[in-house]
This record gives structure tokens, C-alpha cells and sequence, in this order.
């Protein structure tokens, strides 16, 4: 008599045990498959969202520079010496420039707030003379750019230019009118992940903006 694995032998079957090792074997092959293209999705998501980073950096970049590069006397300095810079420090900014062509400079605030890089701007008032500025900005802050990492490092770094050298150096803490009216270019450095569930870490941006009142094409400041 012919037992059941006998016959399907005969009739050119498979054995149970040959069908579960080929299911095994089909399911390690469909978990690698399926391990690669998830790998491949997040590399590709990863990479987008680091495009992405790096682009709303530069942006940011490009409209800080814009103010920064065009800083100048406010509309109550007195003095021949620029007193366009306000407050110096790590994470904050405060100059003068004129924002909207109207040929009387704002005062612009320039500051990172947790991870969110922001701005204000406050008008001087005319009425008095020489004209002063209100301690409150007139507008709510602008938000520049979300995701800014970089919370330990400084965003703002500052330059003075050595006539002996022929180059620029740095001043850790411009705290004082004098060290203030010394600087002559501005370090912006970011790093950014808008998209941290996304990104794997994030972009760092930097450069180095020379204020055009300060600048006569040798580095010197005045």
C-alpha cells in the first residue's frame, strides 16, 4: 500500500516540509527586498529634506546679509564716527539701517529664540531732535528661518580689521561703544533641520558679510 508522501512523490509533488522551506526561504527573500527599498526611501527622504535645510538657510542668509551689509549712522548719531551697531552678542544683533529706502534708518533686531531665528524692526521718532528710537519695536517678530540647532554656537560672530596685519580678527565681545565701533564685518553661521523627524542632521551654513559704511575696499574700518 502507498502512503500519502509516497504518492505525491509518485505524482511529482512537494512534501510539507519542502513547502514551509520554500515559504521560509520566500519570506527572507521578500524582507530583504522590502529592508533595501525602505533604506533607499529614507536615504532619498534624508537627502531631500537636507536640500531643503540648506536652502531656507541660504535664504535666511541672503535677507540677513541684505540689512547687515547696509548698516549705517542711526538718525540720532551725533558724532562722525558710524554708530551702527546698537548690541553685539552671540545670539543678538541690534543695528541701524534703512529698511525701506525711505532715506531715515531703523532700528533692526536681529535674535534667536529657541530654535527660531526672528527679527524687529523699530522706527525713529521725529518729533524730537536729534530723533530718538522707542525701547519697544513697532512690529511683532518676523520669523526668518525655523530650525536652527545651532543654540550653543554662536550665530553672530564680529570682526575688527588689523592695518598692521592686513587682516581681520575677532572680537569675542564687543560689549563697548569703542569695541562696537571697531567691527567691520559679521560672521552668520547656521545650522538647520527644519525637518528633524526627516533628517538625519543638519546643514551648516555660513559666510561673512562686510558692512558697506565701514568697508572703503582694503578692510579698514572708520
Amino acid at each position: 500500500m502507498r502512503t500519502p508522501t509516497r504518492l505525491l512523490r509518485e505524482e511529482g509533488g512537494f512534501t510539507l516540509v519542502e513547502l514551509l522551506v520554500v515559504i521560509l526561504i520566500t519570506g527572507i527573500v521578500a524582507a530583504a527586498i522590502l529592508g533595501l527599498y525602505l533604506g533607499v526611501l529614507h536615504a532619498s527622504a534624508d537627502q531631500s529634506a537636507r536640500m531643503q535645510n540648506q536652502d531656507s538657510a541660504r535664504i535666511a542668509m541672503y535677507e540677513m546679509s541684505r540689512f547687515i551689509r547696509g548698516a549705517c549712522s542711526s538718525d540720532s548719531n551725533l558724532t562722525s564716527v558710524s554708530d551702527s551697531l546698537l548690541l553685539a552678542e552671540p545670539q543678538e544683533f541690534v543695528f541701524f539701517v534703512d529698511v525701506d529706502q525711505d532715506d531715515s534708518a531703523e532700528k533692526v533686531r536681529l535674535y534667536l529664540a529657541d530654535t527660531t531665528l526672528r527679527m524687529q524692526t523699530a522706527e525713529p521718532d521725529t518729533s524730537a531732535n536729534p530723533p530718538t528710537y522707542p525701547d519697544e519695536y513697532a512690529t511683532d517678530s518676523i520669523v526668518i528661518l525655523s530650525g536652527v540647532v545651532n543654540a550653543e554656537e554662536p550665530v553672530f560672530t564680529y570682526y575688527g580689521y588689523d592695518d598692521d596685519t592686513a587682516a581681520l580678527y575677532e572680537i569675542p565681545a564687543p560689549d563697548s561703544v569703542t569695541l562696537r565701533r571697531a567691527v567691520v564685518a559679521i560672521g552668520l553661521r547656521l545650522t538647520v533641520n527644519e525637518r528633524s523627524e526627516t533628517a538625519r542632521g543638519g546643514v551648516d551654513v555660513s559666510t561673512r558679510v562686510l558692512i558697506r559704511q565701514r568697508y572703503d575696499g582694503g578692510l579698514s574700518g572708520g
